[in-house]
């Protein structure tokens, strides 16, 4: 039985220049994007602009091709199904309407991958606390249940490995693969939320415990804000804003 893990899209590539961007900037810079291609109602700039930022991501951002063309799937299939529902909903205009909101679709999930695969999520919790100022009881208990949303892959393998033991072994399919019953998926499932529900507390009583929360508490690795950060950051807001608007 293999166990299955969960990696974040920042392990997958190489640092550069993207990853070296203070991640709060970063993610402002993301929100300006997607707010001004609210404006967009023509096709052509989205496609544009998507072309660029695939470019940018198999070049500046290190994606392998591979891997973003796999995560695009999602992004295709909301795109198509805008264009679809527009061409089939509306007489006139449903074809332009319907291509100019798949363009949208695509390009704020190129901007999303880009910013996935240049962010860890320690660093944005991080920075989201020191730059921006969001409480530490928020960062840290989002950290804390990212944490334990990579753990459960792993605790599902054990169980369904106890609970195989417990039984003599699994049923084989045609195939000579265990097949997994929905009785004992039920059981799975229910004791794999059982434990997350006891490990969650367990995490909230720890954090209390630590007087995560309180203030004023010092940093040991405090993440600044360079003036380059800054002015990538006004760069890619003006051009959104310019890009989009205008």
């Amino acid at each position: 039985m293999s166990t299955v893990t969960i990696e974040h899209p920042s392990t997958l590539v190489e640092p550069g220049v993207l990853t070296r961007w203070n991640p709060s900037v970063k993610l402002i810079s993301l929100f300006v994007l997607s707010v001004s291609l609210l404006f967009v109602w023509d096709p052509v700039r989205p496609a544009l602009l998507w072309v660029a930022l695939v470019g940018v991501a198999l070049t500046i951002g290190n994606v392998p091709p591979k891997w973003l063309a796999m995560a695009h799937i999602p992004f295709i299939g909301f795109g198509l199904g805008l264009f679809l529902v527009n061409v089939l909903a509306r007489a006139d205009d449903g074809v332009l309407i319907g291509a100019a909101l798949a363009g949208r679709t695509l390009v704020i999930g190129v901007a999303s991958i880009l910013f996935l695969t240049s962010t860890a999520p320690v660093e944005l919790m991080r920075s989201l606390n020191q730059n921006l100022k969001l409480p530490a009881s928020i960062t840290f208990a989002i950290l804390a249940g990212y944490q334990l949303l990579l753990s459960l892959p792993r605790e599902w393998h054990t169980i369904r490995a106890a609970q195989l033991m417990r039984t003599g072994g699994a049923t084989l399919n045609r195939h000579g693969k265990p097949k997994l019953k929905v009785k004992e998926a039920g059981r799975l499932v229910f004791t794999l939320l059982i434990g997350a529900l006891r490990r969650s507390e367990r995490i909230a009583t720890s954090l209390e415990s630590r007087g995560f929360g309180l203030k004023p508490r010092s940093t040991y690795r405090p993440i600044r804000v360079h003036a380059s950060d800054v002015v990538l950051g006004m760069i890619a807001c003006a051009f959104s804003i310019a890009y989009c608007w205008l």
